[in-house]
């Protein structure tokens, strides 16, 4: 039995090699194996917060999403050493099953409104990171959060010490 194209009934090739058939076009790929990926992100309605670390202030998104804290690596090595980072490398995973391998943690205090807390910090390439520091829920250990209109309050717990 001869094969022939179903479109145009030409024995020299099939219907997928048909000349006739418009090919859908697909995005052309880069040349180079680097792919820059660009995200633009509305600012209204993201819950962002200036806070203190060390000597520096700079803006972190809440994300009640995330259990952990997250710092961009550029603004990290300006607050503390590369070196005082645990070498313990994590995968942290997030929408779409994308990932981020982490360069470390280290643990540092933050101030944001007024009051001061401990972290956990879990370095990220700056590739990876759109803002210069997420705090996750790992904060709930040590504050609630109300999230308003108007931005997001933090308010510490009170540490009741206990009379026997």
């Amino acid at each position: 039995m001869l094969r022939k194209c179903f479109i145009c009934n030409s024995p020299k090739h099939l219907r997928y090699n048909c000349p006739e058939v418009k090919k859908e076009s697909q995005p052309e790929r880069p040349s180079n194996s680097e792919v820059q990926t660009y995200f633009v992100l509305p600012q209204k309605g993201l819950h962002l917060k200036d806070i203190t670390l060390g000597d520096k202030t700079i803006s972190a998104l809440i994300d009640t999403g995330s259990s952990v804290s997250r710092i961009r690596e550029d603004v990290s090595t300006k607050i503390v050493d590369q070196q005082k980072f645990t070498k313990k490398c994590n995968i942290l995973s997030g929408i779409g099953k994308s990932y981020a391998l982490t360069k470390g943690t280290f643990k540092h205090d933050l101030v944001v409104d007024e009051d001061r807390y401990s972290l956990t910090w879990h370095v990220v390439p700056t590739k990876h990171l759109n803002f210069e520091a997420i705090i996750g829920t790992d904060i709930l250990e040590k504050a609630s959060l109300k999230l308003t209109e108007e931005g997001v309050v933090f308010h510490k717990h009170e540490v009741q010490k206990v009379v026997l």
